[in-house]
């Protein structure tokens, strides 16, 4: 995973923007609006499902070693 937002100090939401306006524009622009859409939003879901099962993984090694 790639991080998007590097200041902590700023809100969440002003660097959400930073993220989601580009990809907005990118998904307007497209020929298939509707499609660059699905796959965004697919590709968003796999990226929170692989954060997830890597936190779940270290969660299991450090309970394993304690």
């Amino acid at each position: 995973m790639n991080a998007a937002c590097v200041t902590l100090d700023r809100p969440a939401a002003d660097c959400l923007q930073n993220v989601i306006e580009p990809l907005a524009s990118y998904i307007c622009a497209s020929g298939q609006p509707r499609a660059a859409l699905r796959i965004a939003l697919e590709l968003l879901a796999a990226e929170v499902a692989a954060t997830n099962r890597a936190a779940r993984a270290h969660v299991t090694a450090y309970a394993a070693a304690n």
